[in-house]
């Protein structure tokens, strides 16, 4: 076989489509909480990519001890809990699509749902801007081999400040 060609993943006597093999990542994820002025407030610690976002926000702040209260939480899909265990808003989380049945195969959300939803996204987006504007350095966003979760945490913390005095010194005038 040639050294171009796409491996099998059940070895040469398999005939189905040959399939390429990707090498698997080690993830990292953050909680992070900024402002719709693009500020970030918070950077939780760094945690492996397979735990679940809710599950990441419960580990971190305590529901009584009314520390988001402090904040109009805007959120995604990925915290369903978020309304029943901290007592918030049902603004701060987007409609869900209904499930598909038998009975309704043409579940949709209504007109209103949607343009509700569109509203969430435009004010949700200030804070995927302030996600996407600590990323901007490389080392950050680039695949990052590094085995100590204290030297990740470090270099996020690194991001989230310059962004915010990037932030800063946008503010002052020349």
């Amino acid at each position: 076989m040639p050294p171009s060609a796409p491996s099998t993943a059940r070895g040469p006597s398999w005939t189905g489509p040959p399939t390429t093999r990707v090498k698997k990542r080690l993830t990292r994820k953050n909680t992070l909480i900024a402002d719709p002025a693009r500020y970030i407030h918070y950077l939780g610690p760094t945690t492996c990519g397979s735990t679940h976002d809710y599950q990441l926000l419960k580990n971190e702040f305590d529901a009584n001890l009314g520390l988001l209260d402090l904040f109009d939480l805007l959120a995604d899909l990925g915290y369903l809990g978020l309304v029943t265990d901290y007592d918030l808003p049902p603004e701060s989380l987007p409609h869900r699509k209904p499930r598909r049945s038998k009975k309704r195969p043409d579940a949709a959300l209504t007109d209103a749902q949607r343009t509700e939803n569109a509203v969430h996204a435009r004010r949700r987006v200030k804070v995927e801007h302030a996600i996407s504007g600590a990323k901007r350095l490389g080392c950050v966003a680039q695949t990052c081999r590094n085995k100590s979760a204290s030297f990740t945490d470090r270099l996020l913390a690194l991001a989230c400040g310059i962004w915010n005095w990037h932030l800063e010194k946008r503010k002052e005038p020349i």
